[in-house]
């Protein structure tokens, strides 16, 4: 797994030997903002322009696979538990989601009665809500179903919000910080405060995070160098960590290793049992950390989700197995859906043999018409091999249907037994006997179909 970290570039640490492993930049300016899709295959970036880029981290270097082209577009985050589609947020106010399949906008929400500058935008954890904050203090929800605005959610403490996301678990929970250093937990349900902690940071708060594991755990971090950890039900700070850097972004993994982005260039690795220092300190950036986040935990099971990029390579850090796949006609997507495997009959052998008894009784396939055998003949011909073990079977299932037939229904000329009535007296038990004897004697075909009936008594 990696440690995303942008300032002027974007560098990926392993967070095994917190090694520096990649590094990527193609823009001249300070990077905005970073944030991986929940598969952990791509990330988001926005640069100082405001350009979203899609990057893949899983080759030798980071490339950039897909470049959103949206006018004045500022803000843009991944939608929950994929990456197919991208909200967008722009300077002109207005939220677009971007189909990354398509490329296409597939949803423009309607702008707001006064339009602003969209400085975040945030899936909840169903992607049934998206929350957009603008400039001027507002955070306008979207519902992704009905497709318009359904609340408009505002602050009486403050107009400039500094850092909003949803909870990753409850999706009515919407977290919000500010510049005057108030951290709040609105209610999207009801649009009232779930928890409200006044002044918790004496200078603009500068993030917000929650715990992957403890869904009741909240981090922020602020400009004062100042981290506080709150347990959301109990509704107060448990733990406070002071730093001796000016702390501009936060980020937390399952493994509760806490990343601190600084002003300074640096970025500081606690561990959440244990914050008396940090255990990891990297020095790597020359300018201010304006973003840190780890790559989300690769989930094992099978995504229905398009792929973004080409082939991976064998020997790539992120490479997992995965089903085969087969190309489209899209430069860069590729279909998760395995192909349908052909039927191999190889290993399969159909006893066509003719069971000697039912020659006898005239019941094999000779019984049926010569202009039935010929059809069915020139049908095998002209089917392929692939499905000539299926007519096989299904040859094999219509004579069993005929052997089945209860011999009553045939006359007995037809058969051409002899009557009963003309044999003498005391042949008639042997002869029971004899088909009986037969009868035990015979093994059922080896398919599946059903067993031979015969009335002994009829007989």
């Amino acid at each position: 797994m990696y440690l995303s970290s942008i300032s002027s570039r974007l560098l990926l640490y392993d967070t095994n030997s917190w090694d520096l492993k990649k590094s990527y930049g193609c823009y001249d300016g300070i990077l905005r903002d970073i944030s991986w899709s929940d598969d952990s295959k791509y990330i988001l970036q926005v640069n100082s322009k405001g350009l979203v880029d899609v990057l893949s981290p899983a080759d030798h270097e980071v490339r950039s696979l897909q470049q959103i082209p949206l006018k004045d577009t500022w803000s843009a985050s991944f939608q929950r538990d994929g990456h197919r589609n991208i909200a967008v947020g722009t300077k002109s106010g207005n939220v677009m989601i971007w189909d990354t399949k398509n490329k296409t906008i597939t949803k423009t929400f309607p702008t707001p009665s006064l339009p602003s500058c969209v400085n975040f935008v945030s899936y909840n954890a169903k992607n049934t809500s998206l929350a957009a904050t603008m400039l001027n203090g507002d955070t306008i929800i979207y519902g992704l179903v009905s497709n318009i605005p359904v609340m408009t959610v505002k602050l009486s403490c403050s107009k400039s919000i500094s850092a909003m996301k949803f909870h990753h678990d409850s999706r009515s929970l919407l977290g919000l910080a500010t510049d005057e250093g108030h951290v709040v937990l609105r209610d999207i349900t009801t649009n009232k405060d779930k928890n409200y902690f006044e002044n918790i940071h004496a200078s603009p708060v500068s993030d917000i995070a929650f715990s992957l594991i403890n869904k009741d755990v909240l981090l922020s971090s602020g400009y004062d160098k100042i981290m506080h950890v709150y347990d959301i039900r109990l509704q107060n700070v448990v733990s406070t960590t002071r730093t001796s850097y000016t702390l501009t972004s936060l980020a937390i993994n399952l493994e509760n290793q806490v990343a601190l982005g600084t002003k300074k260039g640096y970025i500081l690795v606690y561990d959440l049992r244990d914050l008396t220092n940090p255990f990891k300190v990297l020095r790597d950036h020359e300018t201010e950390v304006c973003k840190v986040a780890f790559q989300p935990l690769r989930k094992k099971t099978f995504s229905a989700d398009v792929s973004l990029r080409e082939d991976v390579e064998a020997n790539s850090p992120l490479k997992i197995q995965s089903p085969v796949r087969t190309r489209t006609s899209d430069l860069f997507f590729i279909s998760d859906t395995p192909p349908k495997n052909n039927l191999d009959v190889s290993g399969q052998v159909v006893d066509n043999k003719v069971d000697s008894f039912l020659v006898m009784m005239g019941l094999d396939k000779s019984n049926v018409d010569f202009d039935d055998d010929a059809n069915k003949s020139s049908e095998y011909e002209k089917n392929s091999d692939k499905h000539e073990m299926r007519y096989h079977q299904l040859d094999a299932e219509k004579n069993i249907n005929k052997i089945s037939t209860p011999i009553t229904s045939r006359t007995a000329d037809n058969l051409g037994f002899p009557s009963p009535l003309l044999i003498p007296n005391g042949a008639m038990e042997d002869c029971r006997n004899s088909c009986n004897n037969i009868m035990s004697n015979i093994k059922p075909p080896n398919i599946n179909a059903q067993e031979v009936s015969l009335d002994s008594k009829t007989i």
